[in-house]
């Protein structure tokens, strides 16, 4: 099927990387006209996606049948282009509200396929947006509060399709086609070009090479590769295929190994650039530029990975203490050696994140054209770099070089097509909570708790965020509880960039909270250790990042603006965090009855530091806090070494 199917696959991406390009280099016909463009095209992507990875949409239905469901598909998205482009004026200006019987059939049909992505995709999602369909037209049913007089299926159809401004063509498609799509493709050609493999080569042959670091390398590599990747669980599946293999090598169980990889690749959601594509978002939300919003990400994620790393120091010194024995770690026969290739690669790309940074941040240059510049800077880097150093002939130079351009183009779809579809279907879903006017009851209600005790709604936001993130993707679950929660946060007196980083937190933590949590999947997968424990584990290494999620609020200056406030904040945050780490993994006493009530009293110093009221106690608590990790770090060692 690959081969019947993948010259299909590959002329719809470059159809969509046609188009994008035109946009990203003209600007023509705006996000809305590229969006009744790309997202039908996508779909189309994710259609043909089935069969080249050889697999069947249907499989109880044999595969011609397969196949002329999957033409239907294409030729129904086909058509939804021609018909939308050649009355794209017509529907924005002259039928708007009043639509044709041609321009509702489109509008059924596209958003059919949208709900059987949803289906087949996030099944949660899929009834809920039934869920919310239903209370829209039959609102009169429900009682109180929650009642209302209905509106018409042919509201709820057009609204949630054709209005383009709303629901599956709104402004998260939008966001996706006209500005993330350009960074999908600078991280598509790095994985096409073998970059992200050879920076996690590169980091791991350098970090690997003592007994208690070998588990850190998980932590490094994903630091590395967080900011190409944006995605926890694409980060565990790149980073984990060597990182988690080597932990085994060395002698750590399958558990710990997956369960340390995890906890690191969670960093993907949080570094920038990509920040799980919720940092794009933020940005239409406040208005700002999207660089605004990366210049204050990289303190939350720097704090995380700081927190992780002591984490993991200490959790493997405890499983090597509690072991018995360290011989079994030999890690200079283990380490994978890595290429000049490979060092060039890294160097490379560091290079460009930091010279997107500066177009970001110095020139003032749009977030869509800075990453489309580093695209095209990293392709031809790259290509020359192959046809340089790859071996043999000028022809064998080519083919490698066409092996790679294949790569990266079907990296970019991978990538690509699920994310444009994700955001349609959260553009039906926000849709029909504002059509139905649920959303406006329920920011009522909140803000009426805001009103009464500001930290019950923190704690209401909070409880929403982990109940939406039970069952929908990080992205999904911060977009959902922004709309309902951010407003009467506001109204109260929060602050915007407090207020979308709150909720950003949880949508984080969703990803590796029960009952469901890609990243742990992923790495138990390549682990082969059990599912549950891994998820429990990767929970446990993580706690510290919860103090984190909160502390916030108190230290409000580590969002409000980038400089020398923030990079104090960042300080004491880092060290109050890792104060906590060390009273919940370390060790201190071997008698358990001292040993937890030291570390009892180490966690009470680390919620003094992150709660107290900023001010001259906060930071002369830093000294002895300082001082307990140092001795945690060391009491563990010693233990570790002993054993």
């Amino acid at each position: 099927m690959r081969k019947f199917f993948y010259p299909s696959y590959l002329i719809a991406t470059i159809v969509y990387l046609g188009f994008s390009l035109h946009y990203f280099t003209t600007g023509l016909g705006g996000t809305m006209l590229l969006a009744v463009t790309l997202v039908p095209i996508a779909y189309v992507m994710w259609v043909l996606n089935f069969f080249v990875a050889g697999e069947l949409p249907y499989p109880r239905l044999g595969l011609k049948l397969n196949i002329a469901i999957a033409a239907a598909y294409i030729a129904i998205c086909i058509f939804s282009i021609i018909y939308m482009r050649v009355e794209f004026d017509e529907l924005i200006y002259d039928r708007a509200g009043f639509f044709n019987t041609p321009d509702i059939i489109v509008g059924v049909m596209m958003l059919g396929l949208v709900l059987e992505y949803t289906r087949r995709e996030q099944g949660i999602l899929f009834y809920l947006i039934l869920l919310l369909m239903l209370y829209s037209v039959y609102g009169w049913i429900f009682p109180g509060i929650l009642g209302h007089p209905g509106v018409s299926w042919l509201r709820v159809i057009t609204s949630s399709s054709i209005e383009i401004t709303l629901g599956l063509f709104g402004t998260y498609s939008q966001t996706g086609v006209g500005i993330i799509a350009a960074f999908f493709m600078f991280l598509g050609i790095a994985q096409g070009f073998g970059v992200q493999e050879s920076i996690v080569k590169t980091f791991t042959g350098i970090f690997a090479k003592r007994k208690t670091l070998i588990p850190q390398t998980a932590v490094v590599t994903s630091m590395a590769i967080a900011t190409c990747s944006g995605s926890g669980a694409a980060n565990a599946a790149i980073t984990g295929q060597y990182t988690i293999p080597l932990m085994k090598r060395a002698g750590f169980p399958a558990l710990h190994a997956g369960a340390v990889e995890a906890a690191a690749s969670l960093g993907g959601l949080l570094m920038p650039p990509v920040m799980a594509i919720a940092g794009f978002l933020m940005a239409d939300f406040l208005g700002v530029t999207y660089f605004e919003v990366i210049a204050r990400g990289y303190a939350p994620a720097l704090i995380f990975f700081g927190i992780i790393s002591l984490s993991v120091y200490l959790f493997t010194a405890r499983f090597i203490r509690e072991r018995g024995s360290s011989k079994d770690l030999a890690p200079e026969s283990i380490i994978e050696k890595f290429s000049k290739m490979d060092v060039l690669n890294t160097a490379i790309f560091f290079a460009f994140i930091g010279v997107l940074i500066f177009l970001m941040g110095v020139l003032w240059y749009s977030a869509s054209s800075a990453a489309l510049y580093m695209a095209v800077g990293l392709l031809i880097t790259g290509s020359l770099l192959r046809m340089y150093l790859h071996p043999g002939t000028i022809l064998d130079k080519i083919k490698e070089w066409v092996r790679c351009l294949l790569r990266a183009i079907e990296a970019f779809a991978g990538v690509t097509a699920p994310l444009i579809l994700l955001l349609a279907m959260l553009g039906v879903m926000i849709n029909l909570f504002v059509v139905s006017g649920w959303m406006i009851k329920l920011m009522g209600l909140l803000a009426a708790v805001g009103e009464y005790n500001v930290i019950a709604l923190i704690a209401v936001g909070f409880l929403i965020g982990v109940f939406l993130g039970l069952g929908i993707p990080p992205s999904a679950c911060y977009i959902l509880s922004a709309v309902i929660v951010i407003p009467p946060m506001i109204r109260i007196g929060i602050n915007p960039w407090v207020a979308h980083f709150f909720l950003f937190f949880i949508a984080v933590i969703s990803e590796y909270s029960p009952p469901t949590s890609l990243v742990a999947a992923v790495a138990s997968r390549i682990s082969g250790a059990s599912f549950m424990k891994t998820m429990m584990v990767t929970l446990q290494i993580s706690v510290p990042f919860f103090f984190l999620t909160f502390a916030i609020f108190n230290w409000d200056i580590l969002l409000l603006k980038p400089g020398l406030a923030q990079l104090a904040a960042l300080g004491v945050l880092t060290i109050g965090c890792c104060t906590a780490a060390a009273g919940i993994h370390g060790r201190l006493f071997e008698r358990k009855i001292y040993d937890l009530s030291s570390r009892f009293l180490i966690i009470l110093l680390s919620l003094f530091i992150l709660f107290y009221p900023r001010g001259t106690l906060s930071v002369l608590a830093l000294i002895p806090a300082v001082a307990m990790i140092v001795l945690v770090i060391r009491r563990t060692e010693k233990a570790a070494v002993a054993s």
